[in-house]
């Protein structure tokens, strides 16, 4: 045993099952809480317990519980765990993410389950709840434990309900995606012997899955590229979000030049800070802003219905707030790589690049919506490029193609 005390206090409607097992703990006292909000803090230091969790109405504390997050203690200050639903052999799904990095925790509040009630140093206590302001947000509370110190989640369910828990409100996810504004996160990607730093949003659920995970997105078919094209390119990358792939051209595929247009301007801004992150001289950022299209003029915007970046698009209108240009008028020099993904609008950039196209004859990389499959394939075959690779997907499909020819 480590000779670590653990003070427990279940709040009312919580219960702590039988055979409760000590794990490395000398000792566990089962408390209850004086008054005000450092009420258990108070109550575990007059009990001389170095560790503290409360136990929340409805949740009953498994007798392993000690156990599983007691192996942690000697390396982290504060140990989150997973909860099981009644009946079931595992743990419910959306709290079993496992993870110890902070630049994580963001993407678990959005997207999992953390809780709010974690098995925690009693010191570290002390120090979130002076810290917070009066009626902070359980997510408040969450940053700031990991903040003042090491923290953990663990796959491992510690509690049991009966019932799954409340998703985060509305008002809580509108905080975190506000913090996230306000103080810009980043999420390290190595690569070979190199380390990259990607931007964490909150709004790219399906691009920073794979972020936080230590990935580039789609890091399949940027390999695929990068054994393509070799290191030197000139690459345009069309619709380039938060810059995930403007990033992989011009760091580990080394390209020469990287030319990013992206329509949202709040989206030029997160390219132009990642950029700057990351030390880049080879990203030219003066076209982000610029909408591409067949024809010049001005489009709106259309979020999509959860307020994420990935499905926003360029919609018909005479006064809408964003720039339209052709390629054609803005990117007259040579290009190796034609990277263009643009929410079902294509076809519309590729016939306002067609002056670029037919004279430089790039390699392209390109979503096609499922619904303009047929008129692709028309085009390809009008303008003598071919098929070299599919990467399929929901929806739609990533085409790399080529000239005819060797």
């Amino acid at each position: 045993m480590s000779g670590a005390r653990l003070a427990l206090f279940p709040e009312a409607g919580a219960s702590i099952e039988d055979a409760l097992r000590p794990g490395p703990f000398a000792e566990i006292a089962i408390l209850s809480p004086t008054a005000g909000p450092l009420g258990a803090v108070e109550a575990a230091e007059a009990a001389g317990c170095d560790w503290l969790m409360r136990i929340g109405p409805g949740e009953t504390l498994r007798a392993e519980a000690p156990d599983l997050a007691g192996a942690a203690i000697s390396a982290y200050d504060a140990v989150f765990g997973a909860v099981a639903l009644s009946g079931e052999t595992g743990p419910w799904k959306p709290s079993r993410l496992a993870f110890d990095e902070a630049s994580r925790l963001p993407h678990a509040l959005l997207n999992w389950w953390i809780g709010t009630r974690p098995l925690i140093r009693t010191a570290t206590e002390r120090r979130v709840l002076e810290a917070l302001p009066d009626g902070a947000s359980g997510a408040a509370y969450v940053f700031e434990v990991w903040q003042a110190g090491r923290a953990i989640k663990l796959a491992a369910a510690l509690t049991e309900c009966a019932d799954a828990p409340a998703p985060l409100s509305d008002a809580e996810r509108s905080s975190v995606l506000a913090r996230l504004a306000e103080e810009p996160l980043f999420l390290d990607i190595p690569y070979g012997d190199g380390l990259y730093r990607l931007p964490y949003t909150g709004r790219n659920a399906g691009i920073e899955r794979e972020q936080t995970r230590g990935l580039f997105f789609e890091a399949h078919e940027l390999e695929a590229l990068k054994r393509r094209m070799g290191p030197g390119a000139v690459v345009a990358d069309v619709g380039a979000n938060t810059g995930n792939h403007t990033i992989f051209f011009a760091g580990p595929m080394r390209a020469s030049r990287v030319i990013p247009f992206e329509p949202l301007p709040e989206l030029g801004a997160v390219i132009r800070r990642t950029v700057a992150e990351n030390g880049l001289a080879n990203v030219e950022t003066r076209n982000l802003g610029l909408g591409l299209s067949d024809r010049p003029g001005r489009m709106g915007l259309r979020l999509s219905e959860r307020g994420g970046f990935g499905a926003t698009r360029l919609v018909e209108d005479a006064d809408g707030s964003v720039e339209v240009v052709r390629l054609d008028d803005v990117l007259t020099g040579p290009v190796d790589l034609l990277k263009i993904d643009v929410e079902s609008m294509e076809m519309q950039v590729l016939a306002g690049a067609e002056a670029l196209i037919s004279s430089v004859r790039p390699v392209i990389f390109i979503e096609i919506a499922h619904d303009n499959t047929e008129a692709f394939m028309g085009w390809l075959a009008q303008r003598a490029y071919r098929v070299e690779r599919i990467f399929p997907d929901k929806g739609h499909a990533n085409y790399l193609i080529a000239p005819h020819g060797p």
